[in-house]
C-alpha cells in the first residue's frame, strides 16, 4: 500500500473548485494621497548642511577651515549635479546661481560671502506657501 503525503502540489489536470461571487474577498482600494514633490529638495538639504558646517568652521584653525570649506564645496557640487541629473535645475535656477556663487566664494576662501550666498540660496529654495501647509 502506498501512502499519500500532502505536498501542497496540485496534480496536473486537477481543477480548483469555483468560489461563488458572494464568497470572494472584495479588495477595496484606499484612495491614494497625492504626493507633492518640492523641486530642489536635495539642494536645499545640502545648503542647510553647508550653512551648519560653515558655522562650525569659523572657530577652527586655518588648515581645518580650508579642509572643511573644500568638503562643503564638494557637497554643494554633488547636490548641484543631482539637481541637474533629475532635471530640476531650471525649476530652481535662481537658487542654483546662488549656490554657484557660494562655490566660487568657498574656492576663494571668502567665508562670509559664501554664507551670504548660501543664505540667499536657502531663501530661494523655500517651498511655496501652499506646499508649507501640506507638511
Amino acid at each position: 500500500m502506498v501512502s499519500r503525503q500532502r505536498s501542497g502540489v496540485v496534480p496536473v489536470g486537477s481543477i480548483k473548485p469555483r468560489i461563488a461571487p458572494e464568497q470572494r474577498r472584495v479588495r477595496t482600494e484606499l484612495p491614494r494621497q497625492a504626493l507633492a514633490l518640492t523641486p530642489g529638495l536635495q539642494l536645499r538639504r545640502a545648503v542647510d548642511s553647508a550653512l551648519l558646517d560653515l558655522q562650525k568652521v569659523s572657530a577652527a584653525e586655518r588648515t581645518e577651515m580650508l579642509g572643511a570649506m573644500r568638503r562643503v564645496n564638494d557637497n554643494l557640487h554633488g547636490a548641484l549635479a543631482h539637481t541637474a541629473a533629475i532635471g530640476e535645475t531650471c525649476m530652481v535656477a535662481a537658487a542654483v546661481q546662488a549656490v554657484h556663487a557660494a562655490e566660487d566664494h568657498l574656492e576663494a576662501s571668502e567665508l562670509s560671502q559664501a554664507r551670504v550666498a548660501l543664505t540667499t540660496a536657502r531663501e530661494r529654495l523655500a517651498p511655496p506657501p501652499a506646499a508649507r501647509d501640506l507638511r
